[in-house]
């Protein structure tokens, strides 16, 4: 493991302060973290523990390397250690996947409402009318004298967010900027503005969107932030707000604290829009604030489908800390939605007394970067908490005087506290347990005179524990020393918040209640099995909790001796009774192919490379033809009025010498040619996807019903045309290609000689990709958007250049003459050399590749071969990129570590090491790109969705990405501006497909329509009925059965259907009416893949499309449909990747698009599936 910054939050004696310590091996330096917080204020507190910040660079495991802390101390006199817990890093859910596209445009007209699951209120500013917050007249009732003039008399709060936009319109007129901190940019300490971090800023701005609530200035005549005439403090703690450390997070309450030391400066609430992991270090800084008299209210969380966690995230967890949770202008509660829709968090029971609801969304919301826009879909717990902020500043103005009258500074918190949760609405039956006390009522609040001092109760302090833990320690776990079991607990609670199945034992755990008995002993020794399966867990804790979780031991008896069995012989049998052993089976059939294309055979630097030996899969029954399992050459030749004697590659003189020798004169090579390239294209996809390849079925009409029908082999034709072409018919199954004369100004070719488009290896490659995969996506033909008409071709590439590079002999004088560089040889990266030539296009043809990336390359570039030029481009630079961190030792080893070669030509070890990388690094793109086609939606994919797949494939089947295959995709595809609709940012576990809200148990049929033949070597069409048969069954267990719920449909994007041999339905989607058809199940596809440590991934890929006709749409109907990917064994559903039906939005972007089409005429008639002569593929092939 390489060597990383690894920062600590220790807790520990002050003699320590400012020193440096070693733990394993590794030298940490320390630096005060909280000095505010922990500066001693007499004899006892100055020998106190007190927070400090440990960096280093090293391998340990962050938990580890604390346990080993508390173990050995700092290594200096009094060093011993409190406390220590890792500085995590963590993440941040606050948006829409409508507000995420937008930005990612960055467009900067306003975001109408969301209205899809989500409530939409009267008005823009419904949020702060009578019926909802009430904030519009509370704020109308509170004075407050201006904060420059007279900072001792007004109410000052600090914002701690991602700061905010200078040049925004709602910028608050009393920003405090003298006061402003930032806690991010090391190089701005003083400067809380937000700034973009990247080319595209990740964030959007969420500061300047939670400011403009809380206090934004008037826009347009109309009024914004309810605590718009307060002291407002802008604390920088995120660069983006999916992305803080808690280090940042103390430091900025450390700072608040500071401020409090004055009149002057004194900050009176804090309002947080953000929370993660729970912190020790947060603890202390929330319990020092509450001393101070501070009111911290903080964001409740959000989650897709409730997860990662429905529960209330950290600070906003602590009894100490308000939490804001969400309510909807129709008063349903912001909780429990679909899974495709962001919902706000809720619970435990345990923290219902200090959490309420405000309201969310469909909010405004200032966007960052627009001076004069304000969306107004602002949404997420996000929105809410800045409204509980200003409700609380304006009570404490209202009654500042009194308040300041109070013995004790906690009491202002705990007056505060009542005022808002006492007079919050009391939740509806549908709000119960979602909304805390009840629903913010400003004028309520403001309404109630300050309690009597002897009416208040102060709060316990916070700590971040893990009760639970206790519990085990009597199940045979033995007591540890006060100082190791706080950091248990701590481990124990921040693994909790990332483990929805910790998560939901402990719910579970807390239902049975305190007089459980033996239930809960067994539900508490589950959540200590949960815990130790966690990848997180560190040594210390997994030794801790396994004393608790005694593994059950099987005995089983000794086998009896069978008394009739015959004695052993202890000789061999005589030899006249040898049997002679059956001779093997070859695993691989050698081919002698061109590696690229003829024209190679006449260049004194490749020809002697250009003629490779494939191995392809072993046949045993391979007849003339060749005619195999997959594969059927039919060499006829219409034009020419002739027909082929075909190849027989089981004669004995084939079998000996490979086959025949590349050649252009002999028509029975090129046959072998096509043969051997299109198997071996056949093994690439069967090994990455994990089971045997199928074609798209022919459809035929039987007593009425349209039924599927096995096709067992695809046909070839060698000679098919006689013009430059090559496609894929699927009308006919079949591959045609052409031959055609060279044009007079051909340079490599013969000018006017002959053409075959059969001996072009990419080519060969590029036609069966077409095959295969219409075989796994047959609606990838219809052109839903430029993407899915570009799609096909750019794959089809991708397939052909990588398979290409899987030939380490192909790449080693390339690699010669680029000397090790990737990106300066044009002989690698094009296709179909001879072809492009002979038609007069100098050059290879579709060479993307080794053109200077542009960021708005994507959203330009329209012609479909321009477009999916782009995608081969980012999939080879993804390629490069990691071809060059796998080399890099090699270069530093050859150059001495200078990373500078020698002049002349590179050593030859060095180039065949080269080579050898390259080629591995080739079969992982190329297995990466072709598994990815299972985690794609079956309809309408898009470059971005793709790239989810992409990285969802890999991080399946390979967690540990050491060698960056993930972060290389994904800058690969940035670079060229291409980005994923509804995500949040581009870290790889937010481009991987989320769990789904579908219960584990839902599509159960799914598990039992496995068959034990549904193996590698299973007979084809056994597994093409199979498939059928698992069909059938969902629609009887599942889609036709009146007990399933209209939620599971929903959770698929799909909507119930009428029983068979009724019209179709008739439904509302989106608020237009239309009709749906019934569902198609397109395919039940087995996946067995083997992980390179050794695991196998078993999955069922079940894919579903329905139509969608809407009455005003012309008479035209619409595809949605889903990817559902279940675990084999246990059933369970791990991801759907949907298209909803119906969709307003995508249908209106797909006709829009049909019509521009039908317009071009150029490009698509051909490939929708109505097209004249069924050939989609005929004419985006001809001449090119």
């Amino acid at each position: 493991m390489a060597e990383r910054t690894l920062d600590i939050l220790i807790k520990a004696n002050r003699q320590a302060a400012g020193g440096r310590f070693a733990v394993a091996g590794t030298e940490f330096a320390l630096q005060p973290l909280m000095p505010s917080i922990d500066r001693p204020t007499g004899p006892a507190l100055a020998a106190a523990p007190v927070w400090q910040l440990a960096t280093a660079q090293s391998r340990l495991n962050p938990w580890d390397a604390c346990h080993a802390l508390l173990a050995d101390g700092l290594g200096v006199a009094g060093g011993n250690v409190a406390i220590a817990e890792p500085d995590l890093e963590q993440s941040w859910l606050w948006t829409t996947p409508n507000r995420q596209a937008m930005g990612i445009a960055a467009v900067c007209d306003p975001a109408p409402p969301n209205s899809d699951v989500y409530a939409v209120g009267n008005t823009n500013l419904w949020f702060v009318d009578e019926s909802h917050s009430q904030l519009e007249e509370a704020s109308s009732q509170v004075a407050a004298p201006n904060p420059g003039t007279s900072p001792r008399r007004v109410v000052r709060i600090a914002h701690l967010d991602t700061g905010y936009d200078p040049n925004h319109a709602t910028k608050p007129r009393f920003l405090n900027t003298a006061l402003a901190r930032n806690f991010v940019d090391a190089d701005r300490p003083n400067d809380a503005t937000d700034q973009p971090t990247a080319l595209l800023n990740p964030m959007f701005g969420h500061g300047t969107g939670t400011l403009s609530i809380l206090a934004g200035n008037n826009i347009d005549g109309e009024s914004f932030g309810a605590a718009g005439n307060f002291d407002i403090v802008p604390i920088r703690v995120a660069n983006w707000v999916v992305l803080f450390k808690n280090s940042a997070i103390a430091r900025a309450l450390d700072y608040v604290h500071s401020l409090c030391a004055s009149e002057d400066t004194r900050v009176h609430v804090v309002t947080m829009s953000m929370g993660g992991i729970a912190s020790a270090a947060w603890a202390d800084a929330v319990n020092a604030l509450y001393e101070r008299g501070v009111f911290v209210v903080t964001a409740a969380g959000n989650n897709f489908g409730n997860l990662p966690t429905r529960f209330i995230v950290y600070p906003a967890r602590f009894n100490r800390v308000i939490a804001a949770c969400g309510v909807m202008a129709d008063g349903r509660p912001y909780a429990d939605l679909p899974i495709r829709k962001m919902a706000g968090c809720y619970g435990p029971s345990a923290k219902d007394p200090t959490s309420m609801g405000a309201y969310t969304p469909n909010v405004p919301w200032a966007k960052f970067g627009c001076p004069n826009t304000v969306d107004m879909d602002g949404g997420g717990t996000s929105a809410a908490t800045p409204q509980v902020a200003a409700a609380a500043a304006l009570w404490i103005q209202k009654n500042k005087a009194a308040l300041e009258a109070y013995g004790e500074d906690w009491m202002r918190v705990e007056a505060t506290r009542q005022a808002l949760l006492n007079n919050a609405a009391p939740p509806a039956a549908s709000q119960m347990g979602r909304v805390g006390r009840g629903v913010l009522r400003s004028n309520e609040a403001l309404a109630m005179a300050p309690p009597a001092q002897a009416a208040l109760r102060k709060t316990p302090a916070d700590s971040a524990s893990f009760p639970i833990l206790r519990v085990l320690t009597g199940l045979g776990l033995a007591a540890a020393p006060p100082e190791r079991q706080n950091m248990f607990e701590l481990e124990a609670l921040q693994i909790s918040q990332q483990s929805h199945d910790v998560e939901r034992l402990l719910d579970e755990y807390d239902a049975l209640g305190p007089d459980a008995g033996p239930a809960a002993t067994i539900k508490a020794q589950r959540i200590a099995e949960a815990l130790l399966d966690h990848p997180t867990i560190s040594s210390a804790l997994k030794q801790r909790l396994r004393q608790a979780t005694p593994r059950p031991v099987k005995v089983e008896a000794p086998a009896k001796a069978d008394p009739d069995a015959a004695p052993p012989t202890d000789m061999p049998p005589p030899s006249n009774r040898a049997v002679a052993p059956e001779l093997p089976v070859p695993p691989v059939r050698r081919l002698w192919v061109y590696a690229r294309d003829p024209l190679l055979n006449t260049d004194m630097n490749y020809f002697d490379l250009n003629e490779v030996e494939l191995c392809v899969p072993w046949e045993n029954d391979l007849k003339a033809g060749p005619v195999g399992e997959y594969l059927e050459v039919v060499d006829i030749d219409p034009p020419g009025g002739r027909a082929y004697v075909p190849v027989d590659l089981n004669h004995p003189s084939l079998l000996a010498q490979s086959g025949y020798r590349p050649t252009e004169g002999n028509p029975q090579f090129h046959q072998q040619m096509v043969y051997a390239v299109a198997m071996k294209t056949i093994g690439h996809f069967e090994q990455a996807l994990g089971r045997v390849a199928l074609w798209a079925p022919r459809f035929a009409s039987l007593n009425g019903k349209r039924t599927s029908r096995f096709v067992r082999r695809l046909r070839i034709y060698p000679h098919a045309l006689r013009e430059a072409n090559a496609y894929y018919s699927p009308e006919k199954c079949a591959l045609l290609f052409g031959y055609f004369r060279a044009s007079g100004s051909s340079v490599g070719n013969l000018p006017g000689g002959l053409v075959f488009n059969c001996l072009s290896h990419d080519i060969v490659a590029h036609e069966t990709t077409h095959a295969l995969l219409d075989g796994l996506h047959p609606r990838y033909k219809v052109p839903s958007g430029l993407d899915m008409l570009a799609f096909h071709e750019a794959f089809a590439d991708i397939v052909a250049l990588f398979q290409h590079f899987t030939i380490p002999t192909v790449l080693n004088a390339a690699i010669r003459e680029a000397r090790g560089d990737m990106n300066l040889s044009e002989r690698l990266a094009g296709l179909a050399v001879q072809f492009g030539d002979a038609i007069g296009a100098h050059g290879a043809l579709r060479s993307a590749i080794g053109r200077p990336p542009k960021a708005d390359e994507y959203k330009t570039t329209t012609e479909p071969h321009a477009r999916g030029a782009l995608l081969v481009a980012a999939v080879f630079a993804a390629f490069r990129r990691v071809y060059e961190r796998r080399t890099r030792d090699l270069v530093r080893l050859a150059t001495g570590g200078t990373g500078v070669l020698a002049a002349g030509d590179i050593p030859n070890d060095l180039a065949n090491r080269l080579a050898k990388e390259a080629a591995s690094v080739a079969d992982s793109i190329l297995g990466i790109c072709i598994r990815a086609l299972d985690y794609c939606p079956p309809i309408d994919l898009t470059f971005g969705e793709y790239l989810r797949a992409l990285i969802t494939a890999d991080r399946e089947l390979v967690p540990d990405d050491a060698d960056g295959y993930r972060v290389a995709f994904i800058a690969s595809f940035r670079e060229r501006g291409i980005f994923p609709p509804g995500v949040q940012n581009l870290s790889v576990d937010t481009l991987t497909w989320q769990r789904p809200d579908v219960a584990p148990d839902a599509l159960a049929a799914i598990k039992a329509a496995k068959s034990v033949r549904w193996r590698r070597n299973s007979d084809r069409d056994d597994v093409f009925r199979d498939w059928n048969q698992a069909a059938a069954r969902l629609y009887i267990d599942v889609l036709d059965k009146p007990e399933t719920p209209d939620a599971f449909f929903a959770a698929l994007g799909l909507v119930r259907a009428n029983a068979p041999g009724q019209p179709l339905r008739q439904v509302m989607i989106d608020g237009k009416k239309g009709k749906v058809s019934r569902i198609e199940i397109g395919s039940v596809r087995p996946a067995w893949r083997v992980a390179p440590n050794g695991d196998i991934l078993s999955d069922i890929i079940v894919e579903m499309t329905q139509r969608w006709k809407p009455d005003d749409g012309g008479g035209k109907s619409f595809r949605g449909g889903c990817t559902i990917i279940c675990d084999l064994d246990s059933g369970d559903v791990r991801y759907v990747i949907r298209k909803r039906v119906g969709n307003t939005i995508r249908t209106n972007e797909e006709l829009g698009f049909r019509g521009a089409l039908a317009e071009a005429g150029d490009h698509g008639a051909g490939y929708f599936d109505d097209a004249k002569g069924g050939e989609p593929f005929a004419m985006m092939h001809r001449g090119l």
